[in-house]
């Protein structure tokens, strides 16, 4: 039994043709379906990597939640060029941090941190060639800007359980350590003595999308998991569906209505099978 991937994250949208419109032209994601008032962003071609976006059931909150406020917080792509994917999200509307870049293994990578519709931070790590993680859309078009969506972030009060929970049900952890430092502060607004601690989560192929499992120290936290609008569902794709729901529900998953389970900092949870979607 193995997680394979993240195919598709839905995230509830106070206006889902204002936010079609600021995903199109900030990360040149395109429409693949409309049903229901309901959109389907993506990449033609990418199998996952997919954002639906689907109407709030209730007006959101006045405050935006900040990048270290638990939940399911952040979603991630990658660019090949970060001031131009910069300005393109100021210019859609979007609230970009400036580029940072910070020491990565015996390398280094640069990044940007920004704030989207509906609540959503985006986390847009540079794509060196030969040093990214696997894209189908990057492996397609050559030139093309942006990848299909490549990670999903929880930033939750208890890291060890989060993994554990996903690690139970398939995924490997690839790295999971303390990022501490002015780059790190920088990247995310964060006080100079706050940290932030990651866990990257993958499939046995690296396939995108991938997980990543926050948290923060140093800083003060609210609970955003029940706000009306932000991301609220990970459609992940098993090779044996009904073993990885057990699996989920064994390491403390509440069922819901039509086998969507309940995880970690509330983020609901759909496990199928490659193709099923």
């Amino acid at each position: 039994m193995s997680l394979q991937f993240l195919q598709e994250v839905v995230v509830a949208s106070a206006d889902v043709p204002a936010a079609t419109r600021f995903h199109r032209e900030a990360f040149d994601l395109e429409v693949l379906e409309e049903a229901d008032g309901s959109v389907l962003l993506g990449v033609p071609g990418a199998p996952a990597g997919r954002l639906r976006l689907v109407p709030a059931s209730s007006a959101p909150s006045e405050d935006a939640p900040e990048v270290w406020d638990l939940g399911a917080r952040l979603l991630g792509i990658y660019s090949r060029d970060l001031d131009a994917t910069a300005a393109a999200m100021a210019r859609a509307g979007g609230a970009p941090r400036r580029p940072v870049t910070y020491p990565y293994g015996e390398a280094s990578l640069s990044e940007l941190v920004g704030r989207g519709p509906d609540g959503v931070w985006w986390t847009i790590p540079l794509a060196v060639t030969g040093a990214h993680r696997p894209s189908a859309a990057y492996d397609a078009d050559a030139v093309r800007r942006h990848s299909e969506l490549h990670t999903a972030v929880l930033v939750v009060a208890d890291h060890e359980a989060a993994v554990a929970f996903f690690e139970a049900a398939g995924f490997s952890t690839l790295f999971d350590g303390a990022m501490t430092g002015a780059p790190f502060d920088d990247l995310v607004g964060m006080p100079a003595d706050a940290a932030l601690r990651l866990a990257f989560m993958v499939g046995p192929e690296h396939q995108p999308a991938r997980l990543e499992i926050m948290s923060f120290t140093g800083v003060p936290t609210r609970d955003r998991s029940a706000d009306p609008v932000g991301i609220r569902r990970l459609v992940l794709v098993s090779d044996d569906p009904e073993a990885t729901r057990a699996a989920m529900v064994g390491a403390g998953a509440e069922v819901l209505e039509g086998g969507i389970l309940r995880g970690p900092v509330g983020v609901e949870i759909e496990v199928v099978a490659e193709g099923a979607r």
